[in-house]
């Protein structure tokens, strides 16, 4: 397989590429920030993250940049060789810093209803089985208790997580190891090797390049932070890094290795966010004439659209009985129409995006730019480099930039900071800088805006974190949480990592009078509400009165339900 990376430079002038990047990163803040005071107004969890995290972070890596563009190409840095014995022991690091950042700067807790249902569904799946048969005396209260992201196969007798199971098994098996919260970090160690062993590949004469895509994957914030939770997203990373490296390996042990991989990445949540990754190489297969891998590839491609849009539904409804409470939405139609639905609010891409340039180094996206704007069209389409699907695959990335809700940094592009990596390595080339000293400064500014991020993000979860404690630690036998005026409030309504005990934890606002009536007779029901998350400091939210106006009057006139 023959590659062409190491283009001839432009060259371009460093301080005029720097300026340039400080120049387009404050356009693109007054567009946020203009489109924020217009339309946001702090109404949604998008813009509370982009004046609390994104802007100040931003802000801070533009000043460092513009400050340091005079010196682009004044000082002169060299690193050695990038060999195992020096790069490993980083990757290491990285792995033990996200394991340890687990539990000081999220404190044990998921914070997002998508990390709960991945804890509920590792539980399950550690104790071998594919759902937790809900005991009798809650079967009333079921919604209450797992009011979302809930399986519809056999809801009525079932509690199962509404995600495919190999994050999920992948949790359980570190949990049978020992801890669960180690999987993250040994995948950000997996993803991170292979994106060592792919950029030795592609830059086999230019060791700086290889230093350009691990400097950047080193100090990204969203890898190292999301690395720190039960989301599935790094599992994406590590997964596409791998595959990607089977098929530059070649054979019929890579490619053999990389079909099991891209059906296992199929698997981790939703089966949709591989192919976006795994289309351009089969354009770029297409290209380079490469017939019998592209044969294998797209035939792989339709095999995990089948196995997980077809054959695991099936399975589910032979094993768990038919669907109840909601509609069975696995199916690709049903992806198709809930992209559509999610693509309507036309400013979300802003915002996004603009989490996805604060949590990564600064110098990521215009590097990768650079690569693009420089690629050999005659190369590209011949199929001798790489630049074409990479750059494919992240344009698509950030194209879809749709709603995502909670997330550090934009996760629905995460597979695809591997890539951005990549390409930024085809820009540094085409740059032709005379040292890593750009990199090195950007890779130091990086730490400082991680480092806000993190403390940004370790004060968001505490108060939840602190709630939950509570929660589970009330001399009760339920626990009702009443949701109004907190912001997300009804993610406290969870079981303690997925094992059912005493407190069980219910969401108000899903039971109606007469099974409170029920509820109260049987057990001691304590109620969690503002009074209680608020001195926590719990993020508040408007009061809207409704339907839990009701049930709490309703509570007050048979006396039951104590305040904690």
């Amino acid at each position: 397989m023959t590659f062409h990376p190491a283009e001839s430079a432009w060259p371009i002038d460093p301080r005029r590429f720097f300026l340039a990047g400080a120049g387009a990163i404050t356009l693109w803040l007054l567009a946020v920030v203009c489109v924020h005071f217009t339309f946001g107004h702090g109404r949604q969890i998008t813009h509370i993250l982009f004046l609390d995290q994104d802007f100040p972070a931003l802000l801070l890596a533009l000043v460092g940049l513009t400050l340091f563009a005079p010196l682009a190409s004044a000082a002169r840095v060299d690193l050695p060789a990038p060999t195992a014995r020096l790069i490993l022991p980083l990757i290491l690091l990285c792995a033990l810093w996200s394991w340890a950042g687990h539990y000081w700067v999220f404190q044990d807790y998921a914070l997002s209803r998508d990390e709960e249902v991945a804890e509920f569904g590792a539980a399950y799946l550690r104790d071998g089985l594919l759902s937790r048969p809900i005991p009798p005396e809650w079967v009333e209260y079921r919604r209450a208790i797992m009011p979302e992201f809930f399986s519809p196969f056999g809801a009525a007798n079932h509690w199962a997580s509404a995600y495919l199971p190999v994050n999920g098994a992948i949790r359980a098996a570190f949990w049978h190891l020992g801890d669960p919260n180690l999987a993250g970090p040994v995948q950000l160690a997996i993803g991170l090797i292979a994106l060592w062993r792919v950029a030795l590949r592609l830059f086999p004469d230019r060791p700086d390049a290889i230093w350009v895509a691990l400097l950047l994957a080193f100090t990204s914030a969203q890898l190292s932070v999301t690395a720190m939770t039960p989301y599935a997203m790094t599992g994406h990373f590590a997964l596409n890094m791998v595959w990607l490296a089977l098929v530059l390996r070649g054979g019929w042990l890579g490619h053999g290795g990389a079909v099991i991989v891209a059906i296992l990445a199929a698997g981790l949540h939703q089966y949709h966010f591989p192919p976006l990754f795994l289309a351009p190489f089969l354009l770029w297969m297409l290209l380079g004439r490469r017939w019998g891998a592209f044969a294998i590839h797209f035939a792989a491609l339709v095999a995990l659209v089948v196995i997980w849009a077809k054959l695991w539904p099936g399975f589910l409804l032979h094993e768990l009985g038919p669907p109840a409470d909601v509609r069975a939405s696995a199916g690709v139609g049903d992806k198709a129409a809930s992209l559509l639905r999610r693509m309507g609010n036309k400013w979300e891409p802003l915002f996004n995006l603009s989490r996805f340039l604060a949590w990564n180094n600064i110098l990521m996206v215009p590097l990768a730019v650079l690569a693009i704007a420089a690629m050999k069209w005659r190369s590209a389409l011949r199929g001798e480099t790489l630049v074409l699907p990479l750059a494919i695959g992240c344009v698509a990335a950030c194209a879809f930039a749709l709603w995502q809700g909670y997330g550090w940094g934009f996760r629905y592009a995460h597979g695809f900071i591997g890539p951005f990596c990549l390409l930024a390595a085809y820009g540094w080339v085409r740059l032709g800088a005379r040292s890593l000293w750009p990199v090195v400064f950007a890779s130091a500014l990086a730490l400082v805006t991680g480092a806000f991020l993190i403390s940004r993000a370790h004060d968001y979860v505490a108060p939840y974190a602190a709630s939950h404690r509570a929660i589970h630690a009330a001399d009760a036998d339920v626990v009702l949480v009443d949701p109004r005026g907190g912001l997300f409030a009804t993610d406290l309504v969870r079981s303690d990592h997925g094992d059912l005990r005493r407190p069980m934890v219910m969401n108000l606002a899903a039971l109606t009078p007469a099974a409170l009536d029920r509820l109260c007779a049987a057990y001691t029901v304590r109620i969690f509400d503002r009074s209680a998350f608020r001195p926590f400091g719990v993020r508040q939210s408007r009061w809207q009165p409704g339907y839990v106006d009701t049930l709490r009057a309703h509570l007050d006139a048979i006396g039951c339900g104590e305040r904690l």
